[in-house]
């Protein structure tokens, strides 16, 4: 779902509101009171789409792969000020509990909630001292939400990222289905009640806005994406127009835009680590704005560890000195999506502390797999 969706969708539930509050003048108006029970049951089935796709409030969902990465790299983060902290106050138990590294986290499941219990623990333990490195309540807090949504994902099977595809198809069908319904319920409320009521036609065109800023430059807007079901945006992609030399780099939430240029027909580029190079032809009017859709196939590894016929599972394994990392899962398998061209190292490790090694070269566009005889 784009951001310009999500806006629309709240702007659907601020109509049903009002269509509520007016309920006793509207009702006289057949016509309107057809497109309202419309509409109801529209906003009513969207919402229920958004729960199915599991979209929060940015209109998006992670991985529990993606989570648990997440937690890492935000937890080192916390742990090297941890650890700064305790050198310069010779605190020897501080100084154990934050001089852990990245490949420290190469743990299952639980042990690995356990590590990052016992370091948050410990920093909530020591925040007042270490406010002044920009330890707080609030930073803490932040990764223990991030730990929460890691323990509660579940890994998401073939089946249901199809699921997610289809209701993601649907959803657009359904905001489409909600405006046509809307432009009929604008027509019949200017005609019916803009003499005699016109504050409630004021409210109604007032929450009948989707806030989107005034546009008055030539616009191309890029949502970029890494799976086909829109679960998860590629933050810090490439986008260029070769022919303007113009280029923009694409948000937190995924999103790129590139404004104000001379209308006309376009190729619009985009490139980003671990994903394959695309280019998207648009074509686009002065002064007018155009928002796309854009999914780039990732650099992906896959693979499966067993031995003798049986699948060993929860085993750790990660592309060494990278933040990838991952278990395997309860047929012996593991993946990894947008990894970097080049030269790599995956590692795997098992409880024991015995583990294995394999070198890899991924080219753009290709698919590995690297199975361990493990």
């Amino acid at each position: 779902m784009t951001k310009k969706e999500g806006k629309k969708v709240d702007m659907y539930s601020l109509i049903v509101l009002f269509f509520l509050k007016f309920d006793g003048t509207i009702n006289g108006f057949q016509p309107l009171v057809d497109q309202v029970l419309l509409m109801t049951a529209k906003e009513k089935a969207i919402r229920k789409l958004l729960d199915e796709q599991g979209y929060g409030s940015k209109g998006k969902t992670l991985t529990k792969s993606a989570l648990r990465q997440m937690m890492i790299k935000e937890i080192l983060k916390l742990v090297k000020k941890g650890y700064a902290w305790a050198l310069t106050t010779d605190d020897i138990e501080m100084l154990k509990t934050f001089g852990v590294v990245e490949r420290d986290f190469n743990l299952s499941q639980d042990r690995l909630i356990v590590l990052v219990d016992e370091i948050l623990k410990a920093l909530t333990d020591n925040v007042l001292a270490l406010t002044p490195y920009k330890v707080t309540l609030v930073t803490i807090g932040a990764v223990k939400t991030i730990e929460a949504d890691y323990e509660a994902a579940k890994d998401i099977p073939k089946q249901k990222q199809a699921l997610k595809k289809a209701i993601t198809t649907t959803l657009k069908k359904e905001i489409k289905a909600a405006d046509k319904i809307l432009e009929i319920c604008d027509n019949l409320i200017t005609a019916e009640y803009e003499d005699s009521n016109a504050a409630m036609v004021l409210e109604y065109n007032n929450d009948r806005v989707v806030v989107d800023g005034v546009n008055r430059h030539t616009i191309i807007r890029a949502h970029v994406y890494s799976a086909e079901d829109h679960s998860e945006v590629i933050a810090g992609a490439w986008m260029g127009i070769a022919s303007l030399d113009r280029h923009e780099t694409t948000d937190i939430d995924g999103m790129g835009e590139i404004v104000q240029f001379k209308g006309g027909d376009f190729l619009l580029q985009f490139k980003a680590r671990g994903f394959v190079d695309i280019e998207v032809p648009f074509s686009i009017k002065q002064g007018k704005q155009v928002e796309i859709d854009v999914e780039m196939k990732p650099n992906k590894i896959t693979g499966y560890s067993g031995r003798l016929g049986k699948a060993t599972v929860e085993n750790n394994v990660s592309i060494v000195d990278t933040n990838f990392n991952t278990m395997t899962d309860a047929f012996g398998n593991y993946s990894f999506e947008g990894v970097p061209e080049g030269v790599g190292v995956i590692e795997i490790s098992g409880p024991g502390g015995n583990s294995d090694r394999k070198t890899f070269t991924m080219v753009m566009g290709h698919d590995l797999k690297i199975d361990f005889d493990f």
